[in-house]
């Protein structure tokens, strides 16, 4: 007998991805939901992961997935997308793995007083300040930008690629096998260290 859960999720997919809609959006190494205008919008958003055929993915927690082979290794991760309100409040969010090779995101903001819009990325709790910062006379040039490492781990190439230009870093030498479902596996600078503007991570994919 089809659950109850079943039923809600196959409704949502109907919605979100109408009749003659291409299948799920691939994923490439991040749940980027649209931006969420009110009540009315939906709250879960699929994709479709598509591992090697010796990989399968397996849900760890509401919080995390992850794609092993079949000797249990873990080749790559997939946490849930973090989202925040207009005034930088968290909005909850939970992954909900559903087989064959589907990953759901739910953010959570139906009937929770958050204000709309919601957008992916953490928040900031207690909203914006105004902070008036004494100067001294005269133009001072802008600092200089820095390469703040992201984590690049479980990502295509091209996701990383437009991840590391947003943290004024480039892509260095690949390792490993280019192919379109090829992702990172390694990166060889630390995640979160801050280098010069530009610096190149090298990564190695599979």
């Amino acid at each position: 007998m089809t659950s109850v859960r079943s039923v809600l999720l196959a409704a949502f997919l109907a919605l979100a991805f109408p009749a003659g809609a291409a299948a799920l959006p691939a994923y490439e190494g991040g749940q980027m939901f649209p931006v969420i205008h009110g009540a009315a919008d939906p709250e879960e958003y699929g994709w479709e992961v598509q591992p090697n055929p010796e990989q399968e993915l397996e849900q760890v927690d509401d919080q995390l997935a992850v794609v092993k082979s079949k000797t249990g290794a873990v080749a790559w991760s997939i946490h849930a997308e973090s989202a925040h309100d207009a005034e930088g409040a968290t909005v909850p969010t939970t992954l909900t793995v559903t087989q064959p090779n589907i990953v759901t995101l739910t953010v959570h903001h139906v009937d929770a007083g958050f204000r709309y819009p919601i957008s992916a990325g953490p928040g900031w709790e207690g909203g914006f300040a105004t902070v008036i910062v004494e100067m001294p006379p005269g133009d001072l040039p802008p600092p200089a930008p820095t390469c703040t490492v992201p984590d690049l781990s479980g990502r295509t190439l091209r996701a990383s690629r437009k991840l590391l230009h947003r943290a004024h870093c480039k892509l260095g030498r690949v390792r490993g096998e280019r192919n379109r479902a090829a992702h990172v596996v390694e990166q060889y600078r630390l995640a979160g260290k801050s280098l010069p503007a530009w610096t190149a991570v090298d990564v190695k994919v599979s």
